[in-house]
């Protein structure tokens, strides 16, 4: 071996040592400032902070409170009413007895009116029974004499009962549960639909994170490759259009460094702006690993969609909905049977005391019934629409429900592909480094060219994208099973929700 060719290599190894230590150097500074934050970390937070959060949670409570007002009024009520100073002062059309003909008289009254009811909707007939207690007391100042009167109802009791007409209450029973249950398991969903999101705009960020630190990687690379190229050239052993193209291309690795800055500064301003939480600055997205051995069988999963997904719920819903609907088309459209009954005890007297002595009984009984004799087929007609409208709904329902288990059942198996594409891509990845690591030492020893290097860097950073996709689509694809499950497969239980702290436990 010649001197010269002792000289270049002395030198390339003292360059390589010495920018491969500031290197070390630099990436031990970092790695002690930044901070690390998981999957888990970003997951927590957008289910606490995002306004989507915020949105479910809401709703949430408007079904929660809407199924207290319908539980609410299968119970007794209340009323008080009152009209404590009614005074009228008019001319009114009177009959005089004396005369025998209607004359004008003048009036002037004060009237005051007070009442109490307990009332009882009776969901199983659909009818309402009351219990009521009314007082009325009139003063009449007409013709310059002041007159009192009262008249009081100490008790009555009525029934109002439609016979043969739709029972509302009778459907609601059976569909404020469900709806409240839909409402319930609807707030998980969307608390897993915020996961989805939180996957992909923590991936966006990590990937722009990667891309980042690649780009700063080539900017070191580009730098130690030009001032070796230099050393080699001030010696003669490379060609002056190999140290301008590394020059060129330590510019356009800078300028994809800038670039690449730019695009995670922004990427992450937007996953701030969904958690709306602030992140520390030097903040390091960690990859989450692999479920360990995860492989979800489709035919349980299918049995935890019908068990907890809201659509199916809402399908169900639908089903007894249109059952209602076509049962009111038929009792509307045809003859109307009615009871009403009521009984109490009265009394009127121009003393107080007096209309509660010698009480008078108060008795009602009333049956109405109305039967269409000709209206030319239109209530047919309304029953024929309710039947075919229904027909409609089941079929659409099918659908539904078929459509629903065949989306599960294809994220399933796209989900367990994913482990195998993971480890392939990371292993992909890890012999791509390993080759541009390779590729470089050649370089540098004089035994390939530029254009192989640069191919090389390109290589192991495309598989190094790659892979971190392949475990993006991991993750998206497992939350969106969770999804339609709401079943937590890492601890083998079903989802729940704190409803206090509105995160999932």
């Amino acid at each position: 071996m010649n001197k010269q060719n002792i000289k270049t290599i002395v030198i390339t190894i003292l360059c390589t040592f010495f920018i491969h230590t500031v290197l070390l150097s630099q990436s031990i500074e970092k790695t002690i400032q930044a901070k690390d934050i998981t999957l888990e970390d970003v997951l927590a937070l957008a289910s606490k902070n995002s306004l989507d959060a915020f949105k479910a949670k809401r709703q949430y409570e408007y079904s929660y409170w809407n199924f207290r007002a319908f539980k609410a009024s299968l119970l007794p009520s209340i009323d008080f009413t009152t009209k404590p100073l009614t005074y009228t002062s008019s001319v009114v059309e009177r009959y005089d007895s004396e005369l025998n003909q209607d004359v004008f008289r003048p009036i002037r009254t004060l009237n005051s009116y007070a009442g109490l009811s307990l009332g009882q909707n009776i969901s199983q007939t659909g009818g309402r029974i009351s219990l009521n207690s009314t007082y009325n007391k009139l003063t009449n100042y007409t013709d310059g004499n002041t007159t009192n009167s009262f008249s009081v109802t100490p008790v009555n009791i009525a029934l109002s009962q439609p016979l043969m007409a739709h029972n509302s209450f009778k459907w609601l029973k059976k569909t404020a549960p469900l709806e409240y249950k839909k409402a319930h398991k609807e707030l998980i969903s969307q608390l897993q639909n915020i996961n989805i999101n939180a996957v992909q705009y923590f991936f966006n960020w990590a990937l722009a994170s990667k891309r980042k630190d690649m780009a700063g990687e080539r900017v070191a690379s580009s730098k130690k490759l030009f001032a070796i190229s230099k050393k080699r050239y001030e010696i003669g052993s490379i060609e002056k259009e190999d140290v301008l193209n590394l020059e060129l291309q330590l510019y356009n690795a800078e300028t994809d460094l800038a670039i690449q800055e730019n695009d995670l500064k922004r990427i992450k301003q937007d996953l701030e702006l969904f958690l709306r939480s602030d992140l520390p600055e030097n903040t390091v997205p960690i990859l989450p690993e692999l479920i360990p051995s995860l492989k979800i069988n489709v035919d349980e999963a299918i049995a935890l969609c019908e068990k907890n997904n809201p659509d199916m719920l809402d399908i169900e819903i639908s089903k007894i909905e249109a059952e209602r609907d076509l049962d009111q088309a038929i009792k509307d459209n045809r003859f109307d049977l009615s009871l009403t009954a009521s009984y109490g005890l009265n009394q009127q007297a121009e003393t107080f005391s007096g209309a509660y002595v010698n009480l008078l009984q108060q008795e009602l009984v009333a049956i109405t019934f109305t039967m269409p004799i000709l209206d030319w087929g239109e209530r047919r007609g309304n029953i024929k629409k309710a039947r075919m409208n229904k027909a409609v709904l089941d079929i659409d329902n099918e659908q539904a429900e078929s459509t629903l288990k065949q989306d599960i059942k294809a994220k399933i198996i796209d989900f367990n592909l994913q482990e195998k594409l993971v480890l392939n891509a990371q292993h992909a990845s890890e012999i791509a480094r390993e080759s541009y690591l390779i590729t470089e030492k050649r370089f540098l020893a004089g035994r390939v060219d530029l254009l192989r290097l640069t191919s090389a860097l390109n290589a192991w950073q495309s598989s190094n994208e790659s892979y971190m996709n392949k475990l993006s689509n991991y993750w998206r694809y497992y939350y969106q099973i969770q999804q339609y499950t709401l079943y937590n497969y890492r601890e083998s239980r079903e989802l729940t929700v704190d409803l206090e702290k509105g995160i999932l436990d």
